[in-house]
């Protein structure tokens, strides 16, 4: 069974109940299409650690992806919301984030609804 993750910014969490993400991964829309048909469960639904924290010396951070690699997670979707919205580039923080799965073997796909 596949192992499945989603990444948010803490920031969007003032405007975001989650839906987007939660609905296309249940209805296996959009960026989940990919495990129609398939075994695969959510495992986790995080957050950054926030703007302009660094996340490869944030404690916190490190034991949320600690937990992800121990419970097999290999894959985590970033959510739009980590995008911003004029460049639609990831934001700095996030990158970090996606560096630090990256070496951990968990692999990162831009996208969730």
């Amino acid at each position: 069974m596949k192992k499945i993750a989603i990444l948010t910014c803490l920031d969007a969490c003032q405007v975001c109940t989650g839906a987007g993400c939660l609905n296309a991964w249940n209805s296996k829309s959009r960026h989940f299409a990919a495990y129609a048909g398939e075994e695969a469960s959510l495992e986790s639904f995080f957050h950054c650690n926030g703007c302009g924290k660094d996340p490869e010396t944030d404690g916190g951070m490190i034991e949320k992806l600690d937990r992800l690699q121990s419970t097999g997670v290999e894959t985590v979707h970033i959510g739009v919301c980590a995008m911003k919205r004029e460049t639609k580039a990831l934001c700095s923080t996030i990158v970090k984030i996606q560096d630090m799965l990256h070496s951990r073997g968990i692999r990162t796909i831009q996208g969730t609804h």
